[in-house]
């Protein structure tokens, strides 16, 4: 890494720390309007993943025990964390896509008013998850989650099985399967090579799935539900 041939020293300014009643008067600790709502402070925590409800999206005493700890210091709004408004599996974080999830929500909002003396608003991430999978054993990848195709076959057969175009569902996947690394591209699409290595993906441009098709007229009441279901969590 270059150097200067000469360093410069320079002198440290001499240091002022505000009084507590300077500091009061900083603006990251004045009131500002959010919409209908106004925080106290300029101060937020963000949304986070703290990864602590079910795995069935419902809020645990660990989740509440995440946020009331952030209340505590009272900042001017905690963003609760990316929550989910429909049924799609996402891990253990937050749902809101029922009324079953209101009664968690309640609590989580009344310990986090306990905690900060009534100081923190609390907001909400609603978001959308499409489908998601944990990456698969090679030899389950094969077996069951492959959706195989005249391409398979197709693959194979030019590599010098002829068998292929021919066997049953089940002998396909064993050849697949037998077909080393380094050559499954010459087998695998690279959308299939990427289920394999990093598991499945819904993506939005998957259009020819009928669940990602109907989102644009899907979303929009998903949210609004979603939303109404928040400020009845308060």
């Amino acid at each position: 890494m270059w150097q200067p041939p000469e360093r410069i020293k320079h002198e440290l300014p001499a240091a002022a720390w505000p009084t507590a009643e300077e500091a009061a008067k900083a603006r990251l600790f004045q009131p500002i309007a959010l919409g209908p709502r106004t925080a106290k402070t300029r101060t937020w925590v963000p949304a986070m993943v703290p990864w602590r409800a079910t795995d069935e999206g419902f809020v645990t005493p660990d989740v509440i025990d995440w946020y009331k700890r952030f209340a505590e210091g009272r900042p001017g709004v905690i963003v609760v964390e990316a929550t989910g408004i429909r049924e799609v599996p996402s891990g253990p974080l937050l749902r809101i896509g029922h009324d079953r999830f209101i009664e968690g929500l309640s609590q989580l909002t009344r310990a986090v008013h306990e905690a900060s003396a009534g100081e923190t608003l609390l907001f909400i991430q609603l978001i959308d998850f499409l489908q998601i999978r944990r990456r698969p054993p090679r030899d389950k990848f094969f077996a069951r989650f492959l959706e195989t195709t005249q391409a398979h076959r197709d693959a194979l057969v030019a590599r010098g099985d002829a068998d292929a175009e021919t066997c049953p569902d089940d002998q396909l996947r064993a050849r697949l399967a037998a077909v080393p690394d380094a050559e499954l591209p010459s087998v695998l699409s690279a959308r299939e090579l990427e289920d394999l290595e990093r598991g499945y993906r819904e993506r939005v441009t998957d259009v020819h799935l009928p669940q990602i098709a109907e989102l644009p007229i899907m979303l929009p009441t998903l949210f609004a539900d979603a939303a109404t279901r928040a400020l009845v969590a308060g």
